[in-house]
């Protein structure tokens, strides 16, 4: 039973700490089947997606001239808040 969508949040940023444009950001896996989708980051480095439902969701980030990371997080009531870091 679906309590309502919460969102996941945050920042993709380079090994130097400075934000991502167009960063893609995508589930790899959560407690419910998910659509094969990704969105991509602002300017800023910015994202936010929704997540259908509480439970553990593992997050992938992959930018051409950064590399790529990945994180796994706990939905539960409130929405979540993720820096993503990635390599290069």
């Amino acid at each position: 039973m679906s309590t309502g969508a919460r969102s996941v949040s945050g920042v993709v940023r380079d090994a130097a700490g400075r934000p991502v444009a167009q960063a893609r950001v995508y589930f790899l896996k959560g407690p419910v089947a998910l659509p094969d989708t990704a969105l991509l980051t602002g300017r800023d480095g910015r994202f936010t997606m929704s997540a259908p439902q509480p439970g553990t969701y593992d997050v992938g980030c992959t930018s051409d001239a950064h590399g790529s990371a990945s994180a796994r997080v706990t939905v539960g009531n409130a929405d979540v808040t993720l820096d993503l870091q990635l390599p290069r």
